[in-house]
């Protein structure tokens, strides 16, 4: 894009880590932790790590956003509730634990793995606030619950899968009005008994079993909470055939999801294999389900009975989609031409010892945050894109790239951009903007282009050493008001990128992100220091005062050598001068309005 804007590239000996809402990024720069500001990119926290640290073994966790606000509130406040970010972050490796908190310097905590009884640390993440550290040891052996506030730990032993990827545990969401982007306060965990999956709801704080469920599964693939939280969806392997359950939250069993009998069985009377992917649509009315027959089926959650079937086909033939073919000249120079159909998507290659029956099903679905869009790959043809309209139920656009993909994502808050990695030696991606769909026309009527191409490698090096670069790529969960952005990067340095440009940022002299209308209360009651005078005549001569850890004070003159006593006076000297001249004393601080 022409108004693509890309910053500086950093240097870091690991994958970089942004906060849940954009407040900071977070990398390892030799044996430290780097923290950036994403509004100001300045370096807000340069952490050493002691030399006992496995770096390149290490990884990195923020805690859930929360709005917290230092000091007892005033009455009343007019400005609005302070905006949830996450505070603290951890680093992990194979036997340490370290927390630390942004808003405290000298705060942190550490916790250890103590002898390694039950092995390595495998996956260490926050649990439902900023207090609590859930870590799983090697062999899938236990999962240690920390407090961090008193220092207890509850151990919960046999959970069926490492906890990567949030894979066989969820905190059941939370409401809006509990937090954006908050969880919930039950943690469903799938466990192991002898023979038996176990469904074990743990309460909140004290994590005592609430509820243990024997389930109707053979073995138990993932679990995952609805969106509103009143269902639980867990599915059997895809050995054992098509196998879907819905536990309500109390964990009992609602319904029994089996496919539709197929037309076509082998000699045996074998129906093939059963799930791949399961994924609630955002809202609270659908369950997407893919499984290895090609097929995409959208349950309603009134009666968890299919609704939609999503058909991705070896030969597509679609004439109400636009299908678009990437083409490679000999310069590398890449492009998009709109192919003829039927079209004929490369398939995927056959292996030595494999055969084309592994290599099927719907490996990925992306969903847009008003679960209008949907975006899947089928393994069988894992260089094509479709694009689903769920308004009109039929594909809106088709894309074959040239290298097979690697992830979808669309942006957490616009809807219509959707992000495209593939596996590419070099950084390039692909940006999709969606057209609008009018609901008094048909598809169409509003076709969408191709994606448009993002080439990065002349902003980022490629990593020192005979290592493959391991490119990744993500959306920046930024504000509704801001701009799009991403950070993409390798195990050696990332950057930010913003598709259509930077926002520009308005900062007013003094400002400070934290400021509240009761600062005039803690500077009467002797909580905070006077500031000085902020007139034109007064500011040129003295200059102004730090506004915080996140204001913007490039170019801001010293305030050495001027003390709270000489402030206070030339405050109240200048309030004589005014009262002298006719003028409100309270004009300035807004005060007159309140008598």
């Amino acid at each position: 894009m022409e108004t693509m804007d890309v910053s500086p590239q950093y240097k870091a000996t690991s994958l970089s880590a942004p906060s849940p809402t954009a407040s900071y990024i977070a990398c390892f720069a030799g044996a430290r932790l780097q923290i950036r500001s994403l509004a100001t990119f300045e370096l807000v926290r340069n952490i050493p790590l002691p030399p006992s640290h496995d770096v390149r073994r290490s990884q990195i966790a923020w805690s859930p956003p929360s709005a917290s606000r230092s000091g007892a509130a005033t009455p009343p406040r007019r400005s609005s509730a302070p905006s949830p970010r996450s505070h603290r972050i951890l680093v992990a490796d194979d036997a340490t634990t370290r927390i630390y908190d942004l808003r405290d310097d000298k705060w942190n905590a550490v916790v250890s793995n103590g002898s390694g009884g039950m092995g390595k640390n495998v996956t260490v993440e926050f649990g439902r606030d900023e207090d609590e550290v859930l870590v799983w040891s090697d062999f899938a052996s236990r999962v240690m619950v920390w407090c961090l506030k008193t220092g207890r730990t509850v151990d919960i032993r046999d959970p069926k899968f490492s906890g990567r990827d949030s894979r066989g545990w969820g905190y059941r969401p939370c409401s809006e009005e509990q937090g954006v982007g908050g969880r919930g306060s039950m943690l469903a965990l799938l466990c192991r008994s002898p023979g038996v999956d176990v469904l074990v709801l743990l309460a909140p704080k004290t994590y005592a079993v609430v509820k243990r469920v024997e389930l109707a599964t053979q073995d138990a693939q993932g679990v995952r909470w609805s969106n509103d939280g009143r269902w639980l969806a867990v599915w059997d392997a895809a050995s054992v055939g098509y196998s879907l359950c819905i536990y309500t939250a109390d964990g009992h069993l609602y319904r029994t999801i089996s496919r539709e009998l197929p037309d076509e069985l082998s000699e045996w009377g074998i129906e093939g294999l059963g799930i791949k992917t399961v994924e609630w649509v955002p809202g609270n009315d659908w369950l997407a389900v893919g499984g290895w027959d090609r097929r995409v089926r959208i349950l309603s959650t009134k009666t968890f009975s299919p609704v939609v079937y999503l058909d991705h086909t070896a030969q597509i033939c679609v004439p109400s989609a636009p299908v678009f073919t990437e083409q490679v000249d000999a310069r590398g120079f890449r492009s998009f031409e709109l192919a003829q159909q039927p079209a004929t998507p490369p398939k995927a290659p056959v292996e030595k010892n494999d055969t084309g029956h592994m290599k099927q099903g719907i490996s990925a679905m992306a969903f847009n945050k008003d679960g209008t869009l949907c975006a899947t790959r089928d393994e069988s043809t894992p260089t094509t894109v479709w694009i689903w309209d769920l308004r009109s139920l039929q594909p809106k656009t088709i894309f074959i790239l040239h290298s097979p993909v690697k992830a979808l994502q669309w942006h957490p808050v616009y809807p219509s951009h959707l992000l495209i990695q593939s596996t590419h030696d070099s950084p390039t991606l692909y940006l999709y903007t969606a057209q609008p769909l009018p609901s008094s026309t048909s598809s169409s009527d509003s076709t969408s282009g191709p994606p448009t191409i993002l080439s990065l490698a002349d902003n980022i090096t490629k990593p020192a050493g005979s290592a493959a670069a391991k490119w990744t790529a993500r959306w920046l969960n930024t504000e509704p008001d801001k701009k799009p952005a991403m950070v993409v990067g390798h195990q050696q340095g990332y950057l930010l990128v913003w598709p259509e440009g930077k926002d520009q940022i308005l900062r007013f002299e003094g400002q400070d992100e934290d400021e509240s209308d009761d600062s005039l209360y803690d500077i009467l009651t002797g909580r905070t220091p006077v500031p000085p005078l902020r007139d034109d005549a007064w500011g040129r001569s003295h200059g102004s005062e730090d506004g915080g850890e996140d204001a913007d004070v490039t170019g801001a003159p010293s305030m050495e050598g001027l003390d709270s006593t000489s402030s206070f006076y030339d405050t109240f000297r200048e309030k004589r001068e005014a009262r002298s001249r006719g003028m409100s004393v309270f004009e300035e601080s807004g005060l007159d309005e309140m008598f």
